[in-house]
């Protein structure tokens, strides 16, 4: 059983971003743009925990993404 405690929760301006950055909600397409499956986007969606070292590379990949788009 995993420890809970181990968990994190992001913010709903994170979720916001990551629902306009969103190009498709399919595995596939979360997978290349976020590095997440389906089923961690719909615990993301639902305001469930997630691991810190995915909420890390997430926040990442969020900065990354909206750094390109401001180009």
């Amino acid at each position: 059983m995993r420890d809970r405690s181990k968990t994190v929760h992001l913010d709903e301006e994170t979720i916001l971003q990551m629902q306009r950055l969103a190009t498709r909600r399919t595995d596939e397409a979360l997978n290349a743009r976020f590095g997440i499956s389906y089923n961690t986007w719909r615990k993301l969606l639902a305001g469930q925990p997630i691991r810190p070292s995915l909420a890390v590379r997430l926040t990442g990949r969020i900065a990354a993404l909206n750094a390109a788009d401001q180009r």
